[in-house]
């Protein structure tokens, strides 16, 4: 094991599994669209897909070690499906073998609801956040971020071109 492995796994307090970037793009990408399907809402959901980034905690220059991110929304519901939303969140999350860490509201002066999960086996984490601010002009919607935990690119992977 190269020193750069110790020190990352001492970091991270794992061993960063070696994983092509594609996979786990595709591995985030699923959950994010499972998690959609168990809100059961229909609405207008935000494109971007599931893209690799530094971990930071080890590889801020963004060579070796990353962490796949999916940020996205759904928004223009029909008026009561946010709760109803969030709600078959709250009982399909553990159902699902998924740990809610967090139910309550967002540390910030509107207080929106907040659930933040994690996925023991595979160590996701997913950040749900009804962003309901009741300004007049301000879209009502739910705020989805899927994360991976840090992997370590294969050998000879350009994580700035994957």
């Amino acid at each position: 094991m190269s020193q750069q492995q110790d020190s990352a796994k001492d970091m991270l307090g794992y061993e960063p599994e070696v994983r092509a970037v594609p996979k786990t793009e595709g591995e985030v990408n699923g959950i994010s669209s499972r998690v959609l399907d168990w809100m059961g809402v229909h609405g207008k959901v935000t494109e971007p897909s599931a893209a690799a980034h530094a971990c930071q905690k080890v590889d801020p220059d963004f060579e070796t070690y990353y962490v796949v991110n999916h940020p996205w929304s759904v928004y223009e519901l029909k008026k009561g499906t946010f709760s109803k939303g969030m709600d078959n969140l709250r009982k399909l999350l553990p159902e699902k073998g998924w740990k809610i860490t967090k139910d309550g509201p967002m540390d910030t002066k509107a207080g929106s609801p907040e659930i933040i999960a994690v996925q023991p086996d595979s160590h996701h984490t997913l950040t749900l956040q009804w962003l309901n601010s009741g300004k007049p002009g301000r879209t009502e919607l739910i705020s989805v971020d899927v994360d991976s935990r840090c992997y370590r690119a294969p050998k000879g992977t350009d994580l700035n071109r994957a």
